[in-house]
């Protein structure tokens, strides 16, 4: 086995954190994984992972060797997608990391589209509501609905999603449906906390260019786009979702649209990646292709 392929190993195995899901994750068995690893170290005279029966995590000479590794992989990647380029075969893994609603709604559908243009590919996504850290998790590239934090990552603004303040007819049932802001007192907003953290957000709304918030009881608080949806449509206050994620719902009666004149400001959409000498091919199309998608929601 060369030096090459060992690394790669070693690479996938500090990701994993684990030697049976490395070997998931490469197709290969767990001892041909271990057995790389071991090649990789005696060849280096430094062992560079700690092995223990519930986790393995990098040794202090692994963690200087991981971002060297990983950066020689990348432009031997490069390399090849240079080569790769003269024509529209791309293979290989494309890790992302979007919201979990975003990719059932908008991405999901289309995906065996992508894969009939590109049928050498896989995507592995990673659908966390709450913001990783997209270096840290090894992927290559984050797909955020909202405003961006400070990073060193290139952002690509692809599009903004407008926002409904939305109820179902049971809650209109039980609460009516406010028509102005000072009612916002006598209802129930639903809290949506991604995270770990919990900041309650209150009712948001543009006023003259500006975001403004006015505070409001709240019966439950979630941390997944999913679970905000089915709240809503349980009847458990008023949500503030993006339009095109509830387009059907809205169509069909089973949310309706309530103080139309008092919406937050629209979400920004962008992809953001690590910048990279050479960018693999793939990564490149995936990103444009996901932009298309993102157009045609605003269409």
């Amino acid at each position: 086995m060369d030096k090459l392929e060992c690394m790669k190993r070693f690479a996938v195995v500090a990701q994993t954190g684990s030697f049976t899901q490395a070997a998931d994750h490469l197709n290969v068995p767990k001892s041909a994984v271990s057995s790389a690893i071991s090649r990789l170290e005696e060849h280096l005279q430094s062992r560079l992972l700690h092995r223990s029966t519930r986790r393995v995590t990098l040794t202090e000479a692994g963690e200087r060797f991981l971002p060297q590794c990983q950066k020689l992989l990348d432009e031997i990647e490069g390399l090849e997608n240079q080569f790769q380029q003269q024509s529209q075969t791309i293979s290989g893994e494309i890790r992302v990391d979007m919201p979990g609603r975003f990719f059932s709604l908008v991405v999901a559908p289309r995906l065996p589209e992508w894969f009939a243009m590109h049928p050498q590919t896989q995507i592995r996504l990673m659908g966390a509501d709450h913001r990783i850290d997209p270096i840290t998790a090894r992927v290559d590239c984050v797909l955020r609905v909202g405003p961006l934090d400070d990073s060193d990552l290139i952002a690509k603004k692809l599009g903004e999603f407008p926002l409904i303040n939305c109820v179902s007819p049971a809650y209109v049932a039980q609460y009516g449906a406010p028509s102005e802001l000072d009612e916002l007192d006598e209802h129930y907003l639903i809290d949506y906390a991604p995270g770990i953290r919990h900041q309650t957000q209150g009712f948001e709304y543009c006023h003259q260019g500006h975001n403004k918030r006015i505070a409001m009881r709240s019966q439950v608080s979630v941390s997944t786009t999913d679970a905000y949806l089915a709240a809503c449509l349980a009847g458990l206050g008023i949500a503030q979702l993006p339009l095109h994620g509830v387009a059907q719902q809205l169509a069909d009666g089973t949310l309706v649209s309530v103080l139309e004149q008092h919406t937050p400001t629209a979400l920004p959409v962008a992809i953001l990646y690590e910048s990279r000498r050479h960018q693999p091919q793939r990564l490149r199309l995936f990103i444009d292709w996901l932009a298309t998608l993102v157009a045609e929601q605003q269409a």
